[in-house]
């Protein structure tokens, strides 16, 4: 799970190696704090700048999987070609 103070010490390369479902949850949480409207001015800013790094993160593990699906599936027609 990623708390706060872990991602306060984080850097965005160590983020976004965390896995993807726990980024969204950490993202969704982020967020939810900022629609309910209880934070100051200073602590709402420091909210969406988490929201910002953790969307990077996640925009950063999508492409990564997008790339590893479109690999994959260059492999699997370069195998399924027939033989001459």
């Amino acid at each position: 799970m990623i708390d706060e103070a872990k991602l306060a010490v984080l850097t965005d390369e160590e983020l976004a190696k965390h896995p993807f479902d726990e980024l969204v949850a950490a993202l969704q949480r982020t967020v939810q704090g900022l629609e309910a409207g209880n934070a100051g001015l200073e602590e709402s800013i420091e909210l969406y700048k988490q929201a910002l790094r953790l969307h990077a993160a996640c925009d950063t593990r999508l492409k990564a999987a997008e790339l590893q699906i479109t690999e994959l599936g260059r492999r699997g027609a370069a195998g399924a070609e027939p033989e001459g």
